[in-house]
């Protein structure tokens, strides 16, 4: 009997013994299995960090870019400043041209009114002269002075002293008229010089007005087709943010339990300046002189440097024009960045709050089974478990997956933003002052983020704080409870998540100069290894304090488990919970 006995335990242990070592052999297909998904996790993770720095090292190299871009335009303003201050000196000398043009003309109506009493004073001479000698076929003036000229000094001496002393002072008055005939002439030739003048630039001016109505006909065809490429590519935009948004809402119906760990919102105001005007000028140019024939030579010289000026003019207002196009298109571009930034922002909290919470029912499921690898029901719980998590795992792994956000791949293989960015990127070469404008925006929103983060992190820790101050409060009252050492449990682990959530998130603010060591433990939730979470990676000086914190409310959150441990009003020893 003691003989079968035996036998029948030994059997029994055998048998325990194989299901031991099959359940040992699951547990191992496990731990292999969670290894290659952590894994896996940790090569998505690198992957979108990878991403962001080339996306950083770009934006560095387009401000610098941008940086450039304005020194030339700083050149070009010092160039144009002498240009405007040579136009008003030329505006000036016309209108002194124009004064003395005035002048002439009133000098001129002052010499005809003098030449047409002179003829009238020749004529009577003439008639006398006709009066008292034979008469004479001389018609014009000219002849008649001629003839008046050539008499003799007897003709008109009449034995009258005072007649001869007129006649004398009448030659000396015609000498003056001719001399003043012979001016009125050379300013008549002047005159008629300026009219020539003036008609060439009445066809420059129709020339050029022809140019520009070109010209503004050829940017008004450019403008129409970049808002048609603009508006075919704000459609695709907003088919793609749709199902991006039908996404997100499904995502957040499916998971409505979750934490109240958030990460930084990133909401900026663009205001995009950009005005420029152009000064019309359309004023004429005429030079004129006296009696300088170099009058000619100056005149041409001011209209080629305003013509000069004019073709300056109208290319300013060209660039002007296309300055404004690329502003709007990288305006729209920059938010729809943004939008995509947020969205993957809160995707991210969320996957990072439930992984934490999938790793914590690991570790208690580890311990069940532990403890309860005696019982037959262990393995159908043990197996639903594990369905459960490989879902939720999945699930986390699918909303992180950085190509949902990087877009699909064309037949070249590149992504929509990038082509995108390619049929954009002859605009983004003459990009001015834009790009200032987004680096403040970036430094803002970095700025935002850090103060957003610090709030959030000073309401987690204010929360816990309290409740700690409670239980300590309630302990010093109705001295120590069982529900006490409950309690503490759930900040500890609540601590624990802020933690997590710290340790794996990627603020906005990262760059390609932080330097992430490849084998640092993102995603390590175990406070055993403290030089883990701070020494092996760089991080901000926002998630340094969260860390202190939460390490000083653990800490506290130990102690008063302690006190309540070794009071001696509790019988029952409480083992103190591992950080």
């Amino acid at each position: 009997m003691k003989l079968a006995a035996s036998t029948r335990e030994s059997r029994n242990l055998q048998e325990e013994l194989s299901e031991a070592f099959r359940i040992k052999a699951q547990l191992a297909e496990l731990h292999q299995a969670e290894v290659a998904k952590n894994i896996e996790a940790d090569k998505q993770v690198k992957f979108f960090q990878g991403s962001v720095a080339a996306a950083f090292a770009e934006r560095d190299q387009s401000l610098l870019e941008a940086e450039k871009a304005k020194e030339k335009e700083e050149l070009m303003s010092q160039k144009f400043i002498p240009m405007q201050t040579r136009l008003e000196e030329l505006s000036s000398d016309l209108l002194q041209q124009k004064r003395r043009n005035d002048e002439l003309l009133l000098d001129l109506a002052k010499q005809e009114q003098q030449n047409e009493n002179l003829k009238k004073v020749v004529n009577k001479f003439f008639e006398i002269r006709q009066q008292s000698s034979e008469g004479s076929l001389k018609t014009t003036s000219d002849e008649k002075c001629e003839c008046l000229l050539h008499d003799p000094v007897e003709v008109w001496n009449y034995n009258d002293p005072s007649t001869s002393d007129y006649i004398s002072a009448l030659e000396e008055e015609l000498e003056t008229v001719r001399k003043s005939v012979d001016d009125l002439r050379n300013k008549m030739r002047m005159i008629r010089f300026n009219k020539v003048v003036m008609s060439g630039m009445l066809e420059l001016h129709k020339f050029y007005s022809q140019h520009r109505l070109g010209i503004l006909n050829l940017l008004a065809e450019e403008k129409s087709q970049l808002k048609s490429t603009v508006d075919m590519i704000e459609e695709h935009i907003k088919g793609f943010n749709l199902t991006q948004q039908n996404i997100v809402v499904s995502e957040v119906v499916a998971s409505s339990d979750e934490t109240e760990c958030r990460d930084v919102h990133v909401s900026t105001v663009t205001d995009m300046p950009s005005a420029s005007t152009r000064n019309d000028t359309a004023s004429k140019i005429v030079a004129a002189s006296n009696e300088d024939v170099e009058a000619s030579e100056v005149l041409k010289q001011a209209l080629q440097e305003k013509v000069q000026t004019l073709l300056l003019l109208s290319q300013q207002e060209e660039r002007q024009l296309l300055e404004r196009n690329v502003n709007g298109a990288l305006q729209k571009k920059i938010e729809e960045l943004q939008r995509n930034l947020l969205q993957v922002t809160h995707e991210k909290v969320k996957a990072l709050m439930e992984l934490a919470q999938l790793k914590q029912e690991h570790q208690q499921l580890q311990e069940k089974l532990a403890n309860e690898a005696g019982q037959g029901n262990s393995l159908a719980e043990k197996k639903q478990t594990n369905q459960e998590r490989d879902v939720g795992i999945k699930n986390v792994l699918k909303k992180t997956y950085l190509r949902r956000w990087l877009g699909t791949l064309d037949s070249t293989g590149r992504s929509e933003v990038d082509v995108h960015s390619s049929s954009q990127g002859d605009l983004s070469g003459r990009k001015s002052n834009s790009m200032n404008v987004a680096r403040m925006k970036i430094e803002n929103a970095t700025l935002k983020e850090s103060l957003e983060s610090m709030e959030h992190l000073v309401s987690s820790t204010h929360r816990l704080r309290l409740a700690l101050t409670r239980i300590r409060e309630s302990m010093a009252e109705k001295s120590t409870e069982p529900g006490l050492s409950g309690a503490l449990d759930g900040i500890i682990s609540e601590a624990k998540l802020v933690k997590t959530a710290l340790g794996s998130s990627l603020p906005i603010s990262w760059s390609a100069e932080v330097d992430v060591a490849p084998s640092s433990p993102r995603f390590s939730t175990e406070p055993s290894s403290p030089s883990a979470d701070t020494t092996d990676e760089k991080m901000d000086f926002v998630s340094a304090a969260g860390f202190e914190m939460v390490e000083l409310l653990i800490l506290a959150a130990q102690v008063l488990k302690e006190t309540i441990s070794k009071a001696p009003e509790n019988g029952k020893d409480c083992c103190p919970s591992s950080s």
